[in-house]
């Protein structure tokens, strides 16, 4: 494989997990439920702080909801794409916007790193085998409430807050305001990452018909 598709893949990776957060973010605001698999599949991606590859971080199998939503999102196809698609790549957007203000603040930036080294450490020391992914461990309440913590405490009073629409109902309950916060961080995780692959909204638009072929052939290889 060459250089360019290796790069490609790797971006498409990172899209997907970014998308695969939003999705989820949506999911919740909206029914109260994510998707366990899908959710854990990102989330975990938190405490994989020395990965040795893309991979180490996301598992390419894991991300079918990801890749999914990456294809229908980049499209070329405008008048198809459902509101739900339309909202979720607003999300993306917004996130990665959020994620280059983030990363021009060394102070913040260098603070979010130590803190989710600190993260890594307590949850591994409560969890050993958090690593692994089981959705029953990564998405344990105790988890997701220092997650939730770190972004309310780190990112929330610095930055301009992400509006999240979706049913009060759901919105107002303390579970599922912990479990989108993780998410947004989990987010911001793999929008840092997509940017250190390099990753630009201006390339996107040059990017965009290998990154939906990528993203297709990854699905139909997870479908298999």
């Amino acid at each position: 494989m060459s250089n360019t598709m290796t790069d490609i893949a790797d971006e498409t990776l990172a899209l997907a997990a970014l998308f695969q957060c939003c999705t989820q973010i949506q999911r919740v605001a909206r029914t109260g439920y994510v998707d366990p698999h899908a959710a854990a599949a990102v989330i975990r991606g938190l405490i994989i702080t020395n990965p040795q590859s893309c991979t180490d971080i996301y598992a390419p199998n894991q991300l079918l909801v990801g890749f999914r939503q990456v294809a229908a999102s980049f499209s070329s196809q405008a008048g198809s794409k459902s509101a739900e698609t339309i909202e979720i790549t607003k999300n993306v957007f917004k996130i990665i916007g959020l994620t280059l203000t983030i990363m021009r603040n060394d102070a913040v930036f260098n603070k979010l790193g130590d803190d989710i080294d600190a993260a890594r450490t307590a949850v591994l020391a409560r969890y050993p085998d958090y690593e692994q992914g089981r959705p029953e461990i990564v998405l344990s309440q105790d988890c997701l409430h220092d997650f939730s913590e770190l972004y309310q405490s780190l990112i929330s009073p610095n930055f301009p807050r992400l509006m999240i629409y979706g049913e009060e109902a759901y919105l107002s309950r303390v579970e599922n305001q912990e479990m989108i916060r993780t998410l947004l961080l989990a987010a911001i995780r793999a929008a840092v990452l997509w940017r250190q692959l390099g990753g630009r909204r201006r390339f996107l638009f040059f990017r965009r018909k290998a990154i939906v072929r990528c993203a297709q052939q990854a699905a139909g290889a997870v479908n298999s």
